[in-house]
């Protein structure tokens, strides 16, 4: 980051060399001797560029305390969490009587072992960078989190459902609405079904918001700037390309030196962009949308991929999520001010339940562009994401922990096998992702199953994408 006093002047008295630091991103681009000063190398000062410097490259990963059985704080008091934010409570496992074999049943929610696994204080991220997790003398445990059990991460692929053609075409046109509704949401009320309200409030990368101004261009674009918006939105794409290009060539060609939310904040980005401009109606718009494709897809399986691996170490859904950017480990806070039990499991499962959610309508609303463009697609898979609508819409993690004490089933189930899950569920429990979701599997099942839930029940069928035109982006 650049150093440069209000009034615009450089200051060059400052000027560090660092032996060991690497080639900035501008002179890596442009294949240039860098002289690794900062604020700025010579380069840049003389062309007056933006002079930033990658993330060291990761150190060789040395035998810890730990592999030895023995603890890397042994000093360090555990936050003692309340169990039933971790697992299900016994007796309410299988609410729905699902049989225990069926691939529908609810996911068995086993106790959590609070002993043994610690978080410690820093916890070395993809790329070598440490974080502050929790605070400078506290551990969290998450083992056992039934948001992060292996058998909650399964994909399913399940054959296409028992409708027409004109019935598959009009649910994907509204689900495809539905989408674009939430984006709209999103720039207009900082949250939506995708967007959790917590996820971006403390930090939002400047990619993510490149997208959310330019979303707020489109959205309220006249005739008259509709070619500048365009333009400004290839530029915002390329600008994107171009950043993740940069980490490309600097090894992280896999995407392994990314945290869980880095993976999630670009997976999202470009799926805001891919929204607008496959389904735009411009021509050059939709052609230069369908060459990223492919690219979308291998970001979204990437951003899956990483979650799962950290199944292992669930502290990494802690110390990946933006919540603790800012948090230093020498903070005058306590555990207990600056975050207490109940907020450290539910931001948590605000990183993990958004990975699920982001996963599936990226290969949703790709797949069925490629349906409509040649009359067919792939199964894009489905993951099992959290139905129960209190607890995606609660304000707190008071209200979110309250929910889950209250003797209720978190509905953290697959939408594999419709017809078993329905009649044992209310439209008022399912809130408007999922309910989208299951408007995917016919019109006409979903419609009947609201009705017999009561006539109080039928506005819910706004969930399932049917607005007025004024709603989508157009």
């Amino acid at each position: 980051m650049d150093t440069t006093p209000s009034d615009g002047t450089v200051v060059t008295g400052a000027i560090r060399p660092t032996a060991w630091r690497r080639a900035c991103v501008a002179c890596t681009r442009a294949k240039r001797q860098c002289t690794k000063q900062v604020p700025r190398c010579r380069r840049c000062l003389e062309k007056g560029l933006q002079c930033t410097y990658p993330p060291p490259r990761r150190p060789e990963r040395l035998p810890t305390a730990e592999a030895d059985g023995q603890s890397l704080h042994p000093n360090s008091a555990t936050l003692q969490l309340d169990e039933s934010l971790l697992a299900t409570p016994a007796g309410i496992a299988n609410t729905l009587g699902m049989p225990g074999d069926s691939v529908f049943s609810f996911f068995q929610m086993a106790e959590a072992d609070l002993e043994s696994l610690a978080l410690p204080t820093e916890v070395e991220l993809p790329g070598g960078l440490p974080q502050a997790a929790v605070s400078s003398d506290t551990m969290v445990s998450l083992q056992g989190a039934w948001f992060l059990t292996p058998e909650s991460w399964i994909t399913e692929f399940t054959e296409p459902p028992p409708t027409t053609l004109r019935e598959t075409e009009k649910s994907l046109r509204q689900y495809i609405e539905q989408v674009q509704s939430w984006m709209r949401q999103w720039v207009t009320e900082g949250h939506s079904p995708l967007h959790h309200r917590e996820l971006y409030s403390f930090h939002m990368p400047r990619h993510t918001q490149d997208a959310y101004t330019a979303m707020a261009m489109y959205i309220n674009k006249t005739s008259e700037a509709e070619a500048t918006i365009h333009r400004i939105l290839e530029d915002r794409v390329s600008q994107l390309l171009q950043d993740q290009a940069v980490e490309t060539s600097l090894g992280n060609a896999s995407g392994d030196g990314l945290s869980i939310f880095d993976h999630m904040s670009r997976v999202q980005t470009l799926l805001c962009y891919q929204l607008v401009r496959l389904f735009d109606g411009d021509i050059r718009m939709r052609g230069q949308a369908e060459a990223l494709i492919p690219t979308l897809f291998l970001w979204n399986k990437q951003m899956l991929e990483i979650a799962k691996d950290s199944l292992e170490h669930p502290e990494l859904f802690l110390v990946s999520s933006p919540f603790n950017v800012n948090l230093q480990s020498n903070t005058s806070q306590t555990a207990e001010s600056s975050l207490s039990p109940p907020k450290v499991v539910w931001r948590a499962w605000i990183v993990a339940e958004s990975v699920r959610r982001t996963w599936q309508i990226t290969n949703i609303v790709q797949e069925v562009y490629q349906f409509f463009k040649r009359g067919w697609s792939e199964c894009p898979g489905r993951l099992p994401s959290t139905m129960r609508r209190t607890l995606w819409d609660a304000p707190s993690a008071y209200s979110w922990a309250r929910e889950l004490k209250g003797g209720k089933n978190p509905l953290l189930v697959p939408l594999v096998g419709l017809e078993e899950i329905l009649p044992r569920i209310s439209p008022m429990e399912v809130d408007d992702f999922n309910m989208a979701a299951i408007g995917l599997y016919g019109m006409e099942k979903v419609d009947q199953w609201l009705e017999e839930e009561g006539p109080n029940k039928l506005p819910l069928l706004s969930g399932l994408g049917i607005m007025s035109h004024a709603h989508s982006l157009h």
